[in-house]
């Protein structure tokens, strides 16, 4: 069986936690590694791959890396933590996404000013990283909460459109 590497794509914190906790609990049932991956603005595009691109990488965005693993590690799953510097945000995930060799990337697409800007993100990344052979899951009806577990519907239609990816 081959082994499927989900990158989470750092969102707001509520929303990372709740991607994470869904990620955690489907690696449990199957042989999922798990990437979390921590997008970090350039000021200039020549700072990529530099010490100073890491300007913006701040002491609060490394308490809450750490504590997004200390949550992975409750469930007995080791997480592979990845800084990404980009200078343009979306072709920055696609990019990633290449160098990681993911089979699956899970971002949030933020909502618009623009209602059909959010769909059309969506329809590029679904189609880029489809260029890619990796599959898109923009999970932006997660509703994250004190007490928010994530169901098994939804574990399975991933796990089922993951399965199907590899045929």
């Amino acid at each position: 069986m081959k082994k499927f590497r989900l990158m989470i794509i750092m969102g707001n914190k509520a929303w990372t936690l709740a991607a994470l906790h869904l990620v955690c609990a489907m690696s449990r049932r199957g042989d999922i590694e798990v990437l979390l991956l921590k997008m970090i603005p350039v000021r200039h595009p020549a700072l990529l791959g530099t010490e100073t691109g890491y300007l913006d990488f701040a002491a609060e965005d490394a308490l809450e890396l750490e504590e997004m693993v200390a949550t992975a590690e409750d469930y007995g799953v080791s997480v592979n933590v990845q800084l990404f510097q980009y200078a343009n945000y979306w072709p920055g995930i696609v990019d990633a996404a290449a160098q990681l060799k993911a089979t699956a990337v899970i971002a949030h697409i933020p909502p618009s000013a623009f209602p059909y800007w959010q769909e059309f993100r969506q329809r590029w990344l679904r189609l880029r990283l489809g260029r890619q052979q990796q599959l898109f899951f923009p999970l932006n009806d997660l509703k994250p909460s004190l007490v928010w577990t994530p169901p098994i519907t939804l574990q399975n239609d991933m796990a089922h459109l993951l399965e199907q990816h590899l045929s």
